[in-house]
């Protein structure tokens, strides 16, 4: 991903990205609204036979995580042959899902008590952020340079936040 951004066509990935819903290539529309909360938007609502393999205590854990593994290999599969641009930006975050995507959606939603609980703190986390950076209590939005500072400071705590707990699981 990063070889492909620093060589792209940046108009292409804009469009690419418009095309979306995205309004503006930022950290925030890019990141933290169009991969993060999409995502958890996603583990919110996952199909219904997705469900039913997870929730059922007839087949082993084993079984369960390779079939929802499967399950979105083959969503991601399919939203690849759609893709206006094969080698964009998409197709570079499909690659990139394709590896992560399983391992979240086991611990959002697998047996595993203390990952699920991490992956809820991760989740509660970032939406905290965001409703923070949209706080008047939280965020000066009196000039740029104090909402940058502000968000900068609130970024870096949840970060840190974040760390801690991570520390503490090992």
């Amino acid at each position: 991903m990063l070889d492909f951004l620093s060589d792209c066509d940046w108009a292409e990935v804009e469009s690419e990205l418009q095309g979306r819903g995205v309004k503006a290539l930022t950290f925030y529309d890019v990141v933290l609204d169009f991969i993060l909360m999409d995502a958890f938007e996603d583990l919110e609502n996952p199909p219904s036979s997705v469900i039913a393999v997870v929730q059922n205590r007839w087949l082993s854990n084993g079984f369960k995580e390779s079939a929802l593994a499967t399950a979105v290999w083959s969503v991601l599969k399919a939203k690849r042959r759609m893709l206006r641009y094969h080698d964009g930006f998409i197709s570079h975050f499909y690659d990139i899902s394709e590896h992560l995507s399983p391992v979240l959606a086991w611990g959002f939603m697998g047996p595993d008590e203390e990952v699920k609980a991490m992956c809820q703190f991760f989740k509660d986390q970032i939406m905290g952020l965001l409703q923070d950076i949209f706080s008047f209590v939280n965020v000066r939005y009196t000039t740029v340079e104090d909402l940058a500072q502000d968000i900068m400071t609130l970024t870096k705590e949840r970060f840190e936040t974040l760390c801690q707990r991570l520390a503490a699981a090992d």
